[in-house]
């Protein structure tokens, strides 16, 4: 772009002025006042015909097709790592049914932030607006803080196929990947692959952040995560997380805990810096050595009183990740640092992003297990189950209870239900050690209380099934979750 003034407003509302020029002087020369050119629409009727335009859109349905559901985007188009063209190209059934509760949605308490008006490079003209809104969906729930950068004029520079018109259209985030923040509390019940009974630790509770990187362009090859301890003067925490592509692919991880079958489109895993994966210092984590692990990190109890739940709450505390609005920085790198411990020292990152922590998880002294999200029955018998989950798999009908968050928290809806599993590849087999299968999504019935969850054996390309999963979350859609798995092992 040119280098040219910048028109720029902060605030709820933009006012146009007129500027009036009055002629002076002697007499006329016969001829009327000439005509002003009509003004084009205001920023705030640009916004309000983007508004109107973005809740038409799904007012009705979920769109089959990508390029329906992407027409509010500009062509130009980056957010998350993600292009128009990727957005319309990936868009499937799986997608729009996952999203189905944007159908209905409304934005409300709309804002226009900043504005910027400025020349592009080829002489056009670019008009930049960025917007804060709420979205309320029909479920009950909302999102709150939401903010969106959109164009009008013509995005030149911005891509190799840029777009022009009146209209505002979305311009994305400009990032590269997409990173962000969830925090869960987390009840894990334990069961016996064997034969279905109580493992000698029957269940524990989790109080943990989720810290959610992907990579739907495949840039990166690492990232490292850091934010401040909760404990005065301690040195900050960090974790380096490796992306899905090297822990699947690369020849150092081959053997390794973590090296599976991963999906391009996983998130990005832990390295851990010791066997019992206790420390979160990405300076100390050895990737190539030891593996990887989870993509969340946070504290558990395993003792239900008050003493127990205090003793949670304080450790979680001292790791910094109980406040909202704590800052948590992701440095996204695409060199080999990975391959060493601290390899990132002396690198640059191809990008950096701050995120802040929306919401912390609620403590475990606010609430006890009967809150949590949970099967209150499960058929067939938990026996039959983890023997067809070795065989050929099976459905089971599950009576669930919902979420009950605390007393001050946000209302909350049932984001996923699901199984898995997973085993060691045949011995014969060249890949990955670990096969690991796509979840299986359970079905609600009318009721809204009762859900069949079908559910496979042994994965295709391994030798046994030596994991296995039922799945389900609850969301209040501003950054935290109520998750409770059933895990035999």
């Amino acid at each position: 772009m040119k280098n040219q003034p910048t028109t720029l407003w902060r605030c709820t509302a933009v006012a146009s002025a007129v500027i009036a020029l009055a002629a002076c002087g002697g007499g006329s020369d016969g001829s009327g006042p000439s005509t002003p050119p009509p003004a084009g629409p205001s920023t705030q009727e640009l916004v309000q015909k983007y508004v109107q335009a973005s809740e038409a859109l799904l007012a009705q349905r979920m769109p089959d097709g990508g390029a329906e559901r992407y027409s509010l985007v500009d062509a130009c188009y980056l957010g998350n790592g993600s292009t128009k063209a990727m957005l319309v190209a990936n868009w499937s059934a799986a997608q729009a049914q996952n999203s189905a509760h944007l159908v209905g949605r409304k934005m409300a308490n709309v804002q226009v932030l900043a504005e910027r008006k400025t020349t592009n490079a080829d002489g056009s003209a670019r008009h930049e607006v960025d917007i804060g809104y709420d979205e309320q969906y029909t479920d009950g729930t909302s999102v709150t803080g939401q903010v969106q950068t959109l164009v009008s004029g013509s995005s030149s520079g911005a891509c190799a196929t840029p777009q022009t018109g009146e209209a505002l259209r979305e311009l994305g985030n400009r990032r590269v990947a997409a990173v962000g923040l969830v925090s869960r509390n987390r009840l894990q019940v334990f069961r016996k692959l064997a034969d279905g009974a109580s493992a000698n630790t029957p269940y524990q509770l989790r109080r943990e952040v989720l810290f959610s990187v992907t990579d739907p362009a495949k840039v990166a090859t690492y990232a490292v995560v850091s934010w401040a301890s909760g404990k005065a003067g301690a040195a900050p925490h960090s974790l380096k997380l490796l992306s899905p592509r090297i822990a699947r692919d690369a020849a150092e991880m081959q053997g390794l805990v973590g090296n599976a079958n991963w999906t391009d489109g996983d998130r990005f895993r832990n390295c851990r810096s010791n066997a019992d994966n206790t420390e979160a210092n990405a300076a100390t984590a050895d990737c190539a050595k030891l593996g990887v692990r989870t993509d969340a990190w946070g504290s558990a109890v395993t003792r239900f009183d008050a003493e127990g739940f205090a003793g949670g709450d304080t450790r979680f505390a001292n790791w910094g990740l109980d406040k909202a609005g704590a800052d948590v920085t992701f440095a996204l790198y695409a060199d080999d640092g990975w391959k060493a411990v601290n390899g990132q020292q002396g690198k640059t990152p191809i990008a950096t992003y701050v995120v802040k922590l929306k919401n912390p998880s609620y403590p475990f002294a606010q609430f006890d297990v009967e809150a949590f999200p949970r099967f209150l029955d499960l058929s067939p018998s938990e026996a039959e189950i983890v023997a067809a989950f070795k065989a050929s798999g099976g459905t089971a009908q599950a009576e669930l209870q919902a979420a009950k968050p605390p007393a001050g928290g946000l209302p909350m809806a049932r984001s996923a239900l699901y199984s898995f599993r997973q085993g060691p590849k045949d011995a014969s087999a060249s890949g990955p050690a670990v096969v690991r299968t796509a979840s299986m999504p359970g079905t609600m019935a009318a009721d809204g209380k009762t859900a069949s969850i079908p559910f496979g054996g042994k994965p295709d390309g391994a030798s046994a099934t030596t994991y296995a999963e039922f799945g389900l979350t609850y969301t209040d859609r501003n950054g935290r979750d109520m998750h409770f798995t059933l895990e035999a092992q």
